[in-house]
């Protein structure tokens, strides 16, 4: 259970929206034994002298808030802290347990704040990191222990619409793909019309450059700016489209250059530091490579399904700074990455991560500091893998929105552009209430 681990790095823990704050630290240090009971989800903690035995709640991991409403809390009850400090400290009184928030956006005199019974709320924080700090202390407002304290780091997000492509229809449009430039105008492919959005970040407006020969999903920029679209099916085919064109106004669909052929199932693409196109077959477990002069090399991933249900073995790519491609299994809710040799083909494959956050794992793509953010679609959520494997969920709702099977995602700056595909499946079930075929967008701040 991450709330008991030793390590004072451990994160923020988010339990129905509430922020709390790891016990360990600060009962261990006084000689209480931890102990947890998975059934009522109880932690306990017991003094070796005798001293009254404490309860305090165990919880799920978190880290990240949506800025709007900060509820800080911990694990422990007032009685528990009122017992603890009559145990240890007689001369004290009730205990208490500081809690305040290092943020540049507050007075830090007024973010001190003194825990009683209710959460402690902190409103309107704008997207970045903050530091939160725990210590216990007595009915003076004096620490205990001065040096028993613990600093968290977490992030505040803010996630909203970028924009409603069906407003109309809400769950009448297909869209995957999802791509942005470094101008945040954002790309998409409606799968049914086959028409090739264009939308500007900042206004919302929206234009139709064109209309695609077949449907489409995945997308990739090369190093000059052209676009590289997906296409799958037995018959998968890749599309480019000129960054030329894309500059422009509406343009003609015989423009549309068809780039390579024989790509079963083509679905998520990405580029090397080479030029090669790599493709994911999806249900066949096939990686393709595309090489500049356009040749095809199939390279068998390995990867199994996990559910029947669902066969995607190989979905979302991205190459990662150590030069090793990762790969989104969506049927295990696991991320790989696979080495690659010098002439690009694919070597030994390993776990980088696999967690019930990362059920039905989709499109991925790596943020500025490094780590890697997945859309789980069956569970409407973003989840954050960093560089050391630690799975952190960003952002999830009910399939009311704003994430409704999310399936691509693409950071511009410190943005990050989501495809909500809007299937009725998992959490998305019924996907009819919500907001349909959309593009999702999570402003971050700085330092995520």
């Amino acid at each position: 259970m991450n709330g008991l681990e030793q390590s004072t790095a451990t994160p923020l823990q988010n339990w129905n929206g509430n922020i709390l704050v790891p016990v360990r630290l600060l009962f261990e240090t006084f000689g209480y034994q931890i102990g947890y009971d998975a059934p009522s989800r109880t932690v306990s903690l017991k003094s070796a002298d005798a001293a009254p035995s404490l309860k305090v709640f165990g919880i799920s991991p978190g880290g990240y808030s949506d800025g709007k409403e900060l509820k800080v809390s911990v694990f422990a009850y007032n009685y528990a802290l009122r017992d603890f400090a009559q145990a240890k400290e007689p001369k004290t009184g009730e205990g208490h347990i500081h809690v305040w928030l290092d943020s540049d956006q507050l007075d830090p005199q007024s973010a001190l704040k003194v825990f009683k019974s209710e959460p402690m709320v902190f409103k309107d924080l704008k997207p970045g990191k903050h530091t939160l700090t725990v210590q216990l202390v007595g009915n003076d407002h004096k620490p205990i222990q001065p040096e028993v304290k613990q600093s968290i780091e977490f992030h505040t997000v803010d996630l909203s619409i970028l924009k409603d492509l069906d407003p109309e229809k809400r769950a009448g449009m297909r869209i995957e793909g999802v791509i942005a430039d470094s101008k945040h105008r954002v790309f998409t492919v409606d799968m049914d019309s086959k028409k090739l959005y264009r939308i500007a970040a900042d206004s919302g407006k929206q234009d139709v450059l064109t209309e695609l020969p077949r449907s489409a999903t995945g997308m990739a920029f090369d190093a000059s700016g052209n676009l590289y679209i997906a296409s799958g099916g037995q018959e998968g085919v890749i599309f480019k489209v000129s960054a030329k064109e894309l500059e422009g106004d509406s343009f003609d669909p015989g423009l549309v250059e068809t780039y390579a052929s024989g790509v079963q199932g083509a679905n998520g693409l990405t580029f090397d530091a080479k030029g090669n196109l790599y493709v994911s077959g999806g249900a066949n477990g096939n990686i393709y490579k595309v090489a500049p002069d356009g040749k095809v090399e199939t390279y068998k991933s390995g990867l199994a399904p996990l559910r029947q249900e669902q066969l995607i073995v190989v979905n979302g790519l991205a190459f990662g700074q150590d030069g090793k491609l990762y790969v989104a299994n969506t049927s295990s809710g696991e991320v790989r990455r696979f080495a690659v040799n010098p002439d690009g083909s694919l070597g030994a494959s390993e776990l980088v991560a696999k967690s019930p956050p990362l059920y039905g794992a989709d499109g991925l793509t790596f943020g500025p500091a490094g780590a890697l953010y997945i859309a789980a679609n069956e569970r409407n959520a973003i989840v954050r893998v960093s560089t050391d494997g630690q799975v952190t969920e960003v952002a999830h709702n009910s399939n009311q929105g704003p994430l409704e099977f999310p399936a691509s995602l693409y950071f511009a700056g410190t943005t990050l552009y989501i495809s909500n595909f809007d299937q009725p499946r998992g959490a998305n079930k019924p996907n009819e209430p919500g907001i349909g075929a959309s593009i999702a967008k999570i402003e971050f701040g700085d330092g995520k």
